[in-house]
């Protein structure tokens, strides 16, 4: 941020002070292209503001590319380009920049389901009301489900081990759960009792999914399809770099 406010700050003073005496740089259009494309695009990406004038756009786009090579020149005249700690800042830079065109390249390149849209719509405006029993060890829920094996229903085990946290029991959007909750329960079906105790904060819990319904104030799935799609891919292109990380020695 602060090196494109130093390069703006430049700008507006060498267009305060006029043409130069020395030969202005040619910029390639394609260049011109590429950052005028950026600029527009992060101005679409602002709901509610008025589109900007392509003209003048494009005519500080130019200033702007101008002033950064008659400064790269006169940079390269110093001879920082052999400075060994601007070589270093500069390969740091430009690895962080062609990790992030990786990343992009990945979400343009990866393609998206129905079946992975839905099951995305589904998970993110299911609503679950969940039981539970919650025990100081893990052997102590064990023996807890040996009773509910032998027939004894989970309501009669909370009657038999109850706690404050019984007390809610309205309807939660899974979404709001914490991860290894929302995982668990993505996993379950109606009236499906968690098969392992969970611990939590210091505790053993017994879960069982009592309801299982969709939000009714959830947005039709074609309204929110294109966010789905964006969602899905993104998650997917992490998987990827994660994958990819991994097979380098880096993560677990």
């Amino acid at each position: 941020m602060k090196q494109k406010y130093t390069t703006l700050v430049v700008a507006a003073v060498l267009a305060a002070v006029g043409p130069a005496v020395g030969k202005v740089p040619e910029i390639d259009q394609g260049r011109i292209d590429s950052m005028v494309a950026q600029v527009l695009q992060q101005a679409d990406g602002m709901p509610g503001t008025q589109r900007p004038d392509g003209a003048a756009i494009r005519k500080n786009v130019i200033l702007q590319l101008q002033t950064a090579e008659v400064l790269k020149n006169e940079a390269f005249t110093a001879g920082l380009h052999k400075d060994a700690e601007v070589q270093n800042q500069f390969k740091n830079v430009e690895a962080q920049f062609y990790a992030m065109q990786y990343a992009l390249y990945l979400e343009r390149n990866t393609e998206t389901s129905e079946a992975e849209l839905r099951e995305g719509y589904d998970r993110q405006t299911r609503v679950v009301k969940l039981q539970q029993v919650y025990f100081a060890t893990a052997e102590e829920a064990r023996k807890a489900q040996e009773l509910l094996l032998k027939g004894l229903s989970f309501d009669g085990l909370m009657k038999r081990y109850p706690n404050s946290e019984q007390g809610f029991s309205d309807f939660i959007p899974q979404q709001q759960l914490a991860p290894e909750m929302a995982k668990l329960v993505g996993g379950m079906t109606r009236g499906q009792v968690s098969r392992e105790p969970v611990e939590m904060n210091g505790k053993f819990y017994l879960f069982k999914l009592a309801a299982l319904e969709r939000n009714p104030e959830a947005p039709p799935f074609e309204q929110v399809k294109p966010l789905l799609a964006q969602q899905v891919k993104q998650q997917k292109v992490q998987e990827q770099i994660e994958k990819i990380l991994k097979e380098n020695g880096i993560g677990g």
